[in-house]
């Protein structure tokens, strides 16, 4: 059993005199907690919840509206993806696009790293939260890697790849059609940066992956989850982003072309779980984040690491909760105790098994 992480948080309060209680004193609570991994601030706010619970749903006829518009000359849609999206030079791939069941797998227009790729996961325009089933997600992470394979294949400088998944405007999509993206370049993004460092410098010190201490210390506990085909779920202690954020964790697995079917099998119905949950409390958009060590080299400290938060909903009046706090201060919020939200997904999850 590996015990060394140690979870750190100091309480601090503030009074007013709340105008919603006639003036009458208000006390305030806040929680610092520190990553225990990256020493990153993060600021739980109790009650913050209540307060922006208005701007996470959705107008439903708005969004209806806009499903509809959009759904116009849509390229991702199924009648038009031969036509209108990008395909892959004849040397790399002769037949221009890798399908895996309902998913494309297609060049980005205007990507985001020197390799920036597509996959187009449903024939569906738009699907609600509780539709990502597990098999869509499953063959979207499945034609993906068959992408990695080949491109490690052809040039192993491009060593450092990332899933990225926005769904939804509020989500900082611009497309309403169900899509993830592959991003891999030949340097790690920030984030997987610091994480590797951190990891390598945690491994040297105590002889053991944080990522196994981690979960070793958090399974069973207040903010641990469930395990499916080898992927840990867990509620973080210390969230990056401050709304129902979930993370997941492949054991023994660095790099992204180390999983099998069976752990690509965890992640999607992970991923799945997560998304029902939202979808019964109201959410319609979301982000998720599937990170990885160097396609080139098995690291023992490092292990293929999953984030996914909801995003607010659609709504008339324009809310982001991407504001300067986050956005330009880098320090984490959390507008809900990590621990209460785990206790939620674990009751919901508990009645959809009964």
């Amino acid at each position: 059993m590996f015990h060394l992480i140690t979870f750190e948080k100091v309480v601090k309060y503030s009074r007013i005199l709340n105008p919603l209680k006639n003036f009458e004193e208000d006390i305030r609570v806040f929680e610092y907690r520190t990553d225990p991994l990256t020493g990153r601030n993060t600021t739980v706010i109790k009650g913050m919840l209540n307060y922006v619970s208005r701007f996470l749903v959705s107008d439903l006829k708005l969004l209806n509206s806009l499903v509809e518009k959009t759904r116009v000359n849509c390229p991702f849609c199924p009648e038009n993806v031969k036509t209108k999206t990008p395909m892959f030079a004849r040397d790399f791939l002769a037949e221009g696009r890798i399908f895996v069941g309902d998913t494309a797998i297609t060049p980005n227009l205007l990507g985001h790293a020197e390799q920036s790729i597509l996959a187009i996961l449903s024939r569906e325009h738009y699907l609600k939260l509780k539709d990502f089933t597990p098999k869509l997600i499953f063959d979207g992470l499945k034609g993906g890697t068959e992408y990695l394979e080949r491109l490690n294949q052809s040039d192993h400088s491009v060593r450092f790849p990332v899933f990225i998944f926005n769904y939804l405007p509020s989500a900082g999509s611009s497309i309403f059609h169900p899509h993830m993206q592959i991003l891999v370049r030949d340097r790690p993004f920030h984030l997987v940066k610091l994480l590797m460092e951190k990891s390598k410098a945690y491994y040297e010190s105590n002889g053991v992956s944080y990522w196994l201490s981690l979960i070793s210390k958090e399974k069973g506990g207040e903010r641990y989850l469930f395990e499916n085909n080898g992927v840990e779920w867990l509620v973080p202690f210390a969230p990056l982003r401050g709304l129902n954020e979930v993370q997941a964790i492949v054991k023994g697995k660095s790099h992204l072309l180390e999983l099998d079917d069976k752990e690509r099998l965890g992640l999607a119905e992970g991923i799945s779980k997560v998304l029902r949950f939202y979808h019964n409390q109201g959410y319609v958009s979301f982000n998720v984040i599937l990170t990885s060590g160097p396609m080139d080299e098995h690291l023992d400290y490092f292990s293929v690491d999953l984030k996914v938060i909801s995003r607010p909903g659609i709504q008339t009046l324009c809310f982001t909760d991407a504001w300067a706090l986050p956005y330009l201060l880098w320090d984490g919020e959390a507008v809900e105790e990590p621990e209460k939200l785990a206790e939620k997904i674990r009751a919901f999850l508990g009645k959809e098994e009964n």
